[in-house]
């Protein structure tokens, strides 16, 4: 990656991290005032219906509207977006009123198991957040609108203030309004982040204006790559919905601790992968366009070795670490030591996926620079067909932890196939280098792994112990294993790495000098 892009995506990271950061304290929050009970279970499955919905045309919009908006002339850009605006708008609010009509069918679909008294509060609660929609398709479109101006940062922030609206409701009111408050206050946060991007949109000269032509070039070449990324993606949500549906007829909270220990795995995903990505995705997109496939192979090695660098030791990490992890990020208030001996497992069984889901996400990225939608859309059909049958046969002997494997093993062999896929298009990326740092970077994670698990038996992290002390202790845990982790590294002379530190040394000397001078 050019240094720009080095520079852009480490501050989207940094954004990205405190997003997340400000998204655990509002998970913690809702487990603190809600638990693992009737009601977040409720409020969960209601508020997956509308993400399922809204990913389908939120990830269409995302990857169709940028490549499509860079082969226009300056002259139809500003009409097309326009266009798009109008259409999006029009074509979410009926896919909205279409769905509050058939909440209680959508409830039964997401939730099977669930008796009467459950299936009501869920209705009551979907039909609130149905309207997230609208708002979510908008965010989509003016985030794909600003990055293709090259801002990069303002949509990476999208998601703090959302929780900023949800925590704070929560310690002003806590559960003082109940469920069903709580989950208005949740729609009205979503409505937030428009709002959010609105000052951006208007630093750029953006000032929509009404139009409606189903007939426009732009708007017909992306409606055309629009259907097979929709279904790709409604296939993958739907490995949460499978999951939350198998859930429903467990025992109470299970639904909860997946909801949870996902949203713990989403942080490594969403903070390296979903940020590396967002600034990769265009530079792919112009490789592709130049055929220039020796560049293309090289940018994807570099990226997935990378990947595999961070998502590697990220993964022993979770699996050693995982009930300190869940204990200090979660149990207080109504979230007690069984809830998290729940979500404890489920998040032992989903880090094992991390590596599968951060390198399938790259390989869709480069189908889709390649115009090529299909491929993915198959892959996806494909992971959700295996993770329905996976879940059949672990449900019953390892209950919620099943489901959770399920999904890992549906991603990686996913991954796996997809890149078999690439290669045959492309040509391998299988470097020496590639296969160098995939070996060293096992063994320097594996070692991590070694020197981390008799740690668990310290005073710091041993069950019982002050929420505080644990907190300093899984820190200093962490630590040690990054030490551990990158000192191997240098020890084994992986390449990347020792690249990484010449560049580093670079830009450190420079700027010494420029402050000498």
């Amino acid at each position: 990656m050019r240094r720009g892009m080095y520079w852009t995506t480490a501050a989207i990271m940094i954004i990205t991290l405190l997003s997340k950061l400000f998204g655990f304290v509002r998970e913690t929050a809702i487990a603190a005032y809600f638990g693992a009970s009737l009601d977040s279970d409720a409020y969960f499955i209601a508020y997956s219906i509308p993400g399922v919905l809204f990913a389908a045309m939120a990830s269409a919009i995302g990857t169709t509207f940028i490549p499509v908006y860079q082969r226009l002339e300056d002259g139809d850009r500003e009409r097309f977006m326009h266009n798009v605006t109008t259409v999006v708008t029009v074509t979410s609010l009926g896919l909205t009123v279409l769905s509050l009509v058939s909440a209680p069918a959508l409830v039964r679909l997401f939730a099977p198991g669930f008796g009467p008294e459950a299936a009501a509060l869920t209705t009551e609660l979907t039909r609130i957040l149905l309207w997230m929609i609208v708002f979510l398709s908008l965010n989509a479109l003016f985030t794909a609108y600003l990055q293709t101006r090259g801002r990069f940062l303002m949509p990476a922030a999208v998601s703090i203030p959302f929780n900023i609206v949800i925590v704070g409701y929560l310690l002003t009111f806590g559960r003082g309004l109940g469920i069903v408050g709580f989950t208005w206050v949740t729609l009205i946060a979503v409505a937030v982040q428009v709002v959010f991007l609105l000052p951006s949109l208007w630093q750029t000269g953006y000032r929509y204006r009404w139009v409606f032509d189903l007939r426009e070039p732009g708007l017909l070449q992306s409606i055309a790559l629009i259907g097979p990324v929709m279904i790709g993606t409604v296939a993958a949500q739907l490995n949460i919905v499978v999951d939350r549906m198998l859930a429903s007829g467990l025992s109470e909270g299970s639904i909860s601790a997946l909801n949870y220990s996902n949203k713990v795995m989403q942080l490594a995903y969403g903070i390296i992968v979903v940020s590396m990505l967002s600034v990769l995705y265009p530079r792919l997109s112009e490789q592709a366009a130049q055929t220039d496939w020796r560049r293309l192979r090289e940018t994807i090695a570099r990226s997935f070795t990378a990947l595999m660098l961070i998502l590697l030791p990220i993964t022993v990490g979770s699996i050693v670490l995982a009930e300190p992890i869940i204990s200090v990020l979660f149990e207080r208030g109504a979230f007690d030591a069984r809830a998290t001996e729940l979500t404890a497992g489920a998040f032992v069984f989903f880090s094992l996926g991390l590596v599968g889901l951060g390198t399938r996400e790259l390989w869709t990225k480069t189908f889709y620079a390649l115009q090529d939608t299909k491929t993915p859309m198959t892959n996806g059909v494909f992971a959700i067909g295996l993770n329905i049958v996976l879940n059949l046969l672990f449900v019953r002997p390892l209950a919620h932890l099943g489901l959770a494997l399920a999904t890992s093993i549906a991603f990686t062999v996913a991954s796996v196939l997809q890149y078999l896929s690439l290669r045959r298009r492309i040509g391998g990326i299988g470097s020496s280098m590639v296969r160098e740092t995939l070996l060293k970077s096992a063994l320097a994670a594996a070692a991590m792994g070694l020197v981390l698990w008799p740690l668990l038996q310290t005073p710091l992290l041993e069950a019982g112990g002050g929420p505080l002390r644990r907190a300093v202790g899984l820190v200093a845990t962490i630590a040690v294993g990054a030490l551990v982790y990158v000192t191997a590294l240098f020890m084994l002379r992986e390449p990347l790495s020792l690249d990484m530190l010449a560049r580093g040394r670079r830009w450190l000397v420079r700027r010494v000098r420029r402050a000498e001078s």
